[in-house]
Parts: structure tokens; sequence; C-alpha cells
């Protein structure tokens, strides 16, 4: 009798599996992207830093504030020159992605992955220096703790940014 019940068991599974996956939204979903932040292109909320770096005299606030509306302008430049490969990029991959679920076959995806792959790196680089000129700007400024402070506080926000799967 106990046999009967764990082939019911098992059988019962299998049912619910394969009827999840044939509904619509259940077995795979499409992954989501975001080549802006794949780039690792991102912006600082300048009250949220100062606040959280404790800055009160008033030519190290007046610094920091330029320093980080100096680079919130670079990523919104670079953001606003790539926007059209971007665009591009989130359309070629929302499509391959909607393909190759009809299809069942991941391999329709490699031709917009190295796309991507030869289209992000580049400007990765670029907002990789002008993290180096923030980071800079923001060591001549703050004390030693501070500065400990900042580049903990960058690290969660760039966490925060996306990369490509």
């Amino acid at each position: 009798m106990s046999r009967v019940k764990i082939a019911l068991c098992i059988g019962l599974c299998f049912f619910v599996n394969a009827a999840y996956c044939q509904m619509p939204g259940g077995g795979m979903s499409p992954p989501d992207f975001d080549a802006e932040k794949a780039a690792g292109i991102y912006t600082y909320n300048m009250e949220k830093v100062i606040k959280k770096l404790k800055l009160k005299d008033s030519p190290h606030k007046k610094a920091a504030t330029e320093a980080l509306y100096v680079f919130n302008i670079k990523m919104s430049e670079l953001s606003a020159e790539n926007a059209l490969m971007f665009k591009q990029l989130n359309n070629d991959f929302d499509q391959n992605v909607q393909v190759a679920i009809q299809r069942r076959d991941r391999s329709v995806m490699n031709e917009v992955k190295a796309e991507i792959q030869a289209k992000i790196p580049p400007i990765r680089q670029a907002v990789t220096q002008e993290e180096i000129v923030l980071n800079e700007a923001m060591a001549s400024i703050l004390s030693e703790e501070q500065n400990k402070k900042w580049l903990k506080y960058q690290k969660q926000q760039k966490g925060t940014v996306n990369s490509f799967p």
C-alpha cells in the first residue's frame, strides 16, 4: 500500500510540474536585461552621500558635492551618447529571448551575447575611469575614516547595478 502512495505522489508531482511549465508565465521566464545597467552607468544621490559621510563643514561638503555632480554629469553624458545603442541592444535581447523561449533553443542567444560583449566593455572602461577620478577627488577631500565609508558605500551602490548574465 505504501508503494502505491509513493508512486501516486511522484506521479502527481510530475503532473503538476508539467502543467505549471505549460502555463503562461510559468516555466521559463525571460531574464531581465538593461544595457545601461550592464555597462555600469549609475549616478549618486548627493544628499544621501553627504548624509552618509557626515560631512558638515562647508568647504568639504561643497567639494564633495561638486565631485559627485561632475561624476553624475559624466554618467549622464555617457548614457546620452550611447542611448541609441542601449535601446538597440535591449530590443535585440528581448527579441532573441522570445525566439529562444518559443524554440526552446538557447543557441539563438549566442549572437546577441556576442554583440553585447563587444559593445558594453568600452563603456564600462569609461565608467571605471570616471570612478577613478571621483575616488581620487573624494580621497583628497575626505578623512581616512570617511574615505573608507565612501568606498564601502560606493561598492554597495555598484552592487545594485546589474551586469550581463
